[in-house]
C-alpha cells in the first residue's frame, strides 16, 4: 500500500496531531517492524510509483518527473523501445496461479485512448477550451479526453501482469474521486461532489476530476475489457479502494490460489478531503476547516489499512500475507497565493516534496510479515527504499531478475529475519530530483507580506572549493538535484545553484553543482556538511554514484529504449 504526499511525520507516532490508530497497531504487532529510515524512489509521485511496481530506479525508464512519460510496456509506444518488468508480472510467471489487481492511483500513463467515438473523448470546436474534467488531446488535435494524463500514450497495469485495476490516470481528491467526471459531457454530470473546505457544499468540482477505469483480462492474459466507471464512486475513496480488495481477496480464497494486490491511495494530496463525520471529528478538537481534511483525510487512509488487516484476519490469511505501508514522496508546499497552508509534517527534517533531501524523500515504512519477523522491533538505522518491494517478491516467490536486469533494490527479507544490520555497501540508494532544491517550497512571511524561499542551494562549498566537482557533471535525468547513500550513516546530497539572483549564482554567474556528506543517523536534519572531513570517503561515494548513473543511461538506451 501506497499514500500519496504523506510526509514522514504525518501520523501518530511521529508526534502528528492524527488520529492513526491502525497504523499504531501494525507499527507495534509482533510480526511488524517499523523502519525509521523508508525512502521513496524519487521526491514527486509518478517516478516513486514506477519504483515501486518495478524494483528499478524510475531513471532506467526515463520517468524523472509527473505525466512526462509512460511505464514502458514496448512496441514502440511512447518513445520506448522496450518494456519494463513489474511486480505482478513476478507472480504470473511463476505459474502458481496468483490473482493479481491494480486499484488506486497509477500515474504512469493513459488508462484509455479510444477515440472520438468512444466516451472517453468528444470533439471541440475551434478555439474552444475543453470543460472540467477532460483534457485536449495533444497528439490528435480538436479533442478533449477524459483524465489528467490524457495527453500520455497508453501504459496501464495490464501492461504488467495484472489481471484487473480500478484506478485513475493521476491525481484525485481523496473524496468521491470519480465525482463530476463520467461519459457524455453535455450536459456535465451535476452529481453532489464532497468537496471539504475547498468548495463548501458546491456542486462543482474544485479541479478537474481525475476518471476511474476499470480493466480485466482473460485467463490467456489478453485484455477483456476496459472502461470509465459510469458511477460516483463512495465517498471515501479509500474505502472504494478496499472495496475492490475485498472482491479480489473473496475471489482468491474461494479459489484457493495466492493473490497480489496493490493499493496506491489518492490522499494526502491536494485536493485532500475528508468526508463529514471525520470532519466533525477534528473541528470539535479546535481544528480550522483546512486541518479537518487533512488529518481526516489520514485518518481515513489508516481506517482503510485497518480494514485490510481485518479482511485478511476474517479469511483467515494474515498468517501468511505481507502487508506494508509506504509513501511516495514528503508533504507538499505550501500554495502561492493560498488561504491555506499545508498541515503536512516532515518530522523536523530538511526541505519537503520535490526535494531530494530527507524531507522530501524519507516517509513511513512497516512491514508486516508473520513468517519472516519474529518480534517487533523499530529499526532506527537501516535504510530502505521503495525500489526494494520488487526484489523481496521475487525472492519471496523464488525468481530471480528479469534478463538478469539491474535492480537498484536487495531483497528486504534478511533485515526482517534480524540476520543483516547494515545495508550492503553495493546496494547504493541513489535519487534524483528533476527540481531545483527549494524553488516549489515557499514561504509567506507576515510581516513583509512577500514570499521567501526557506532552502536554497548555496553559491559555495566545500566540494567546490577543493575542487571535487567534476567538469560537465550531469544527472542521468538532467535534474537539478541528486542523493546517494551507502551503507548505513553516509549519504551524499547534491544540488545545482538555480542562479534565480546573483546572491545563489556561483562566482562565474552561472550555476553549478555542489556536493555536500552527512551522517544521517546523527545529522538527521543535514546541516552539517562533512566533505572535508571524509574527503576521501566522499570522493569514493562520488564516483560508485557515477559509475551507478553509466548503468542508468546503459538501461535507458539498451533496456527501455528510452529517452529524455
Amino acid at each position: 500500500m501506497m499514500a500519496d504526499d504523506m510526509g514522514w511525520g504525518d501520523w501518530s507516532r511521529t508526534g502528528a496531531p492524527v488520529f492513526t490508530p491502525h497504523l499504531e497497531n501494525m507499527s507495534r504487532s509482533q510480526h511488524a517492524v517499523w523502519f525509521q529510515r523508508a525512502y521513496s524512489g524519487n521526491p514527486v509521485c509518478s517516478p516513486t510509483r514506477a519504483s515501486l511496481v518495478t524494483g528499478r530506479t524510475p531513471a532506467r525508464s526515463c520517468i524523472e518527473m509527473v505525466e512526462q512519460h509512460i511505464l514502458c510496456h514496448g512496441n514502440n509506444v511512447g518513445g520506448c523501445r522496450g518494456s519494463e518488468y513489474g511486480l505482478a508480472n513476478a507472480t504470473r510467471d511463476t505459474g502458481d496461479g496468483y490473482i493479481s489487481g491494480f486499484y488506486g492511483k497509477w500515474h504512469l500513463g493513459s488508462l484509455s485512448d479510444r477515440g472520438l467515438h468512444s466516451p472517453d473523448c468528444y470533439k471541440r470546436e475551434k478555439h474552444e477550451n475543453c470543460i472540467v474534467g477532460y483534457k485536449g488531446d495533444l497528439r490528435e488535435q480538436g479533442l478533449c479526453c477524459f483524465g489528467n494524463d490524457g495527453h500520455l500514450d497508453v501504459s496501464h497495469p495490464l501492461h504488467f501482469g495484472f489481471d484487473e485495476f480500478v484506478a485513475t490516470p493521476g491525481c484525485a481528491a481523496s473524496a468521491t474521486s470519480n465525482c463530476g467526471c463520467f461519459f457524455h459531457p453535455k450536459p456535465h454530470n451535476t452529481s453532489y461532489c464532497e468537496l471539504g473546505h475547498y468548495g463548501k457544499g458546491k456542486s462543482v468540482p474544485y479541479n478537474p476530476c481525475s476518471q476511474y477505469y476499470r480493466g480485466n483480462t482473460t485467463s490467456e492474459g489478453n485484455i477483456q475489457y476496459l472502461e470509465p466507471l459510469d458511477y460516483v464512486t463512495s465517498v471515501d475513496d479509500n474505502d472504494f479502494l478496499v472495496d475492490q480488495f475485498e472482491n479480489l481477496l473473496t475471489r482468491s480464497i474461494k479459489a484457493d490460489r495466492p493473490f497480489l494486490a496493490v493499493l496506491f491511495f489518492h490522499g494526502v494530496h491536494i485536493p485532500y478531503i475528508a468526508t463529514p463525520q471525520i470532519r466533525e471529528k477534528y473541528a470539535k478538537l479546535g481544528f480550522d476547516e483546512n486541518e479537518q481534511d487533512y488529518w481526516g483525510s489520514i485518518s481515513q487512509i489508516d481506517a482503510a489499512i485497518g480494514r485490510v488487516r481485518s479482511l485478511l484476519r476474517r479469511f483467515g490469511v494474515e498468517g501468511n500475507t505481507w502487508v506494508s505501508i509506504t509513501s511516495d514522496n514528503g508533504p507538499e508546499v505550501n500554495q502561492i497565493g493560498g488561504n491555506t497552508t499545508n498541515p503536512g509534517r516532515t518530522g523536523g527534517l530538511r526541505g519537503r516534496k520535490r526535494d531530494a533531501t530527507d524531507g522530501g524523500t524519507r516517509v513511513i515504512g512497516i512491514v508486516e510479515y508473520p513468517p519472516v519477523i519474529a518480534t517487533n522491533r523499530i529499526e532506527t538505522e537501516f535504510p530502505i527504499v521503495t525500489m526494494d518491494i520488487m526484489p523481496t517478491v521475487l525472492e519471496l516467490v523464488g525468481m530471480k531478475s528479469y534478463r538478469e536486469r539491474s535492480l537498484d533494490g536487495i531483497s528486504l527479507l534478511p533485515v526482517l529475519r534480524g540476520e543483516q544490520k547494515t545495508r550492503p555497501m553495493e546496494a547504493g540508494i541513489g535519487i534524483h530530483s528533476h527540481f531545483q532544491f527549494g524553488q516549489t517550497n515557499k514561504i509567506l512571511d507576515p510581516k513583509t507580506g512577500k514570499y521567501f524561499l526557506p532552502f536554497r542551494c548555496p553559491n559555495d562549498s566545500d566540494s567546490v572549493r577543493l575542487g571535487d566537482v567534476p567538469t560537465n557533471f550531469t544527472l542521468a535525468t538532467h535534474g537539478w538535484q541528486f542523493s546517494w547513500a551507502e551503507g548505513n550513516h553516509l549519504k551524499i546530497y547534491g544540488c545545482k545553484s538555480s542562479c534565480l539572483d546573483s546572491k545563489y549564482c556561483n562566482n562565474d554567474g552561472k550555476p553549478g553543482w555542489h556536493f555536500f556528506l552527512y551522517n544521517i543517523t546523527e545529522d538527521r536534519r543535514e546541516e552539517t556538511d562533512l566533505w572535508s572531513e571524509m574527503r576521501d570517503e566522499a570522493n569514493a561515494m562520488l564516483r560508485r554514484f557515477i559509475r551507478w548513473q553509466g548503468s542508468v543511461v546503459y538501461s535507458q538506451k539498451t533496456e527501455a529504449g528510452c529517452l529524455i
